[in-house]
């Protein structure tokens, strides 16, 4: 993610004309992105995403696309533990990992397994119309 590499075949997704990065996500109810959303969900290059909406369980049937101008460095996603027992604490959301943020007294005492970004200039787009105008344009670098 560090490097906006594609999340499904690992190529740039830098070099769109408009200078964004595409990020696509499991959207319970149809919940589209937002701005300031967190992710550990690393952009993905319109080909790659096409093709993930039909393959990817999780992906299949409620999904969310858009195109991110800006993604900082938020925090980490990860298990947070106790500095007085070392044993791992329960998580705020009943998730198997908790977004501790670079700020966050408790960033020590976690060992993270997710890089997090927050997400700005956010414009939800439809995936299939992306698809039509960028499929002669932005490939994945990698595999294609």
């Amino acid at each position: 993610m560090i490097h906006m590499l594609c999340q499904v075949r690992g190529g740039s997704t830098f070099g769109r004309p408009d200078e964004r990065h595409l990020f696509l996500m499991s959207a319970a109810g149809g919940q589209p992105i937002t701005e300031g959303e967190k992710t550990t969900a690393a952009p993905v290059c319109v080909p790659c995403a096409v093709e993930s909406v039909s393959a990817c369980p999780h992906l299949r049937g409620s999904y969310a696309a858009a195109l991110v101008g800006y993604s900082p460095s938020w925090g980490v996603a990860g298990v947070v533990y106790d500095p007085s027992t070392l044993q791992p604490l329960p998580t705020e959301t009943g998730e198997p990992l908790d977004l501790v943020a670079h700020d966050d007294p408790r960033l020590p005492w976690t060992v993270a397994a997710r890089y997090v970004v927050s997400l700005h200039d956010v414009t939800p787009v439809d995936l299939s119309d992306l698809a039509s105008i960028d499929d002669a344009r932005t490939l994945c670098e990698v595999g294609r």
